[in-house]
């Protein structure tokens, strides 16, 4: 009776320790929580380094894309315009602004025919946004860029001026080349989208190609600014 007895706690001692503790429960469920917590945070940074290679990828190719655009404008421009939104059609003394308005060749037509135009207009607001505005010349009345540049097509955020520079400058041109060549253009802005790591800084001084055929001819339509 002992014997079977004994045999019996025996069997019961074993099958109580084959189980885990609550002590072993509780240690694997913190290891569990640790690893859990290190492979959310390793995925969360992951795609965070994702997003800000897509953003940086963004920007590099959006800032190539606006300033490509606004050099081509400027080259084939018969005049250049420097402003501040205050004060659209006052010429600023220093021949800085934020705003650049240009009238920018569109086609291969007569240089006196207002079809042949369009007014191309750039606005750097307090925000970091890059606005344009691209309107047919006009042949009368008033200048299709006279509007509150605010209101313009936003192409880009995040864009700032370079430290130190004025995002456009008007550079008056050479007397001697005056009736023929519109001043060159000093542009100079930084851009940086979402949470792009690298800014793209591009500044250049560009210069407007030969537009018109005589000394002293007038392009068609009215000024754009």
């Amino acid at each position: 009776m002992n014997r079977a007895l004994r045999s019996r706690l025996r069997e019961t001692t074993l099958a109580d320790q084959s189980g885990m503790s609550l002590i072993e429960l509780i240690v694997a469920s913190a290891i569990s929580v640790i690893m859990l917590a290190i492979i959310g945070s390793l995925f969360i940074r992951t795609m965070q380094t994702q997003a800000s290679v897509t953003d940086t990828a963004y920007t590099s190719n959006n800032a190539k894309v606006v300033f490509d655009d606004l050099q081509a404008a400027v080259r084939l421009a018969v005049d250049t315009d420097v402003r501040v939104p205050t004060a659209m059609t006052v010429d600023p003394t220093d021949g800085k602004g934020t705003v650049l308005v240009v009238k920018s060749r569109a086609n291969q037509g007569a240089v006196t025919s207002p079809t042949t135009w369009r007014c191309i207009a750039w606005y750097l607001d307090p925000s970091n946004a890059l606005h344009k505005l691209v309107k047919p010349a006009q042949a009368s009345g008033t200048p299709p860029t006279s509007v509150n540049p605010a209101a313009w097509p936003v192409v880009a955020r995040g864009v700032k001026t370079i430290s130190g520079s004025s995002p456009f400058v008007a550079l008056e041109p050479d007397p001697t080349a005056e009736a023929w060549y519109p001043g060159s253009v000093s542009a100079a802005l930084t851009f940086r989208e979402g949470t792009s790591k690298v800014p793209v800084t591009l500044a250049s001084t560009i210069v407007p190609r030969r537009q018109l055929q005589l000394d002293g001819e007038i392009p068609g339509g009215v000024p754009c600014a």
